[in-house]
């Protein structure tokens, strides 16, 4: 019988037959998304983070000649959980932007790390709420 490895939360690091090899979902439906640096940018636009009214960054660009938009994986509106193990929530816009730039312009590593959720998985969002009145 063959043993799995399993990742900081228990969970097999067995790829999903439908993924490449830089894109590992986990057991809440976030993915880690491994981008090569491979060009000069990463080539992504966010918005959000703990100042604004979007308490997690979302993606908003993704630019065609940036090392993102090679590798695949990261797509506009995901939220961004991580970057390279570093979690964001509660971070404020501008510190968000400067560690991704920072994790991308370090020489020590070939790649950078991002855990993302779709909009819509997650709690931390907005909600759009609707108001019904009732007359008597």
């Amino acid at each position: 019988m063959q043993r799995l490895p399993l990742d900081q939360n228990g969970s097999s690091l067995e790829q999903n037959q439908d993924q490449p090899p830089h894109i590992v979902p986990d057991h809440r439906g976030n993915l880690h998304i491994t981008v090569k640096k491979s060009k000069p940018i990463l080539g992504i636009a966010i918005e959000g983070g703990a100042n604004t009214k979007h308490p997690l960054p979302r993606i908003i660009n993704i630019h065609e000649h940036g090392a993102a938009y090679d590798a695949g994986g990261l797509e506009v509106g995901q939220l961004i959980l991580e970057v390279d193990g570093n979690k964001v929530e509660g971070m404020h816009h501008q510190d968000v932007a400067r560690l991704i730039a920072e994790c991308f312009a370090a020489r020590d590593k070939n790649d950078i790390t991002f855990l993302v959720v779709e909009a819509k998985k997650s709690n931390l969002e907005p909600k759009p709420t609707a108001l019904i009145f009732l007359e008597a």
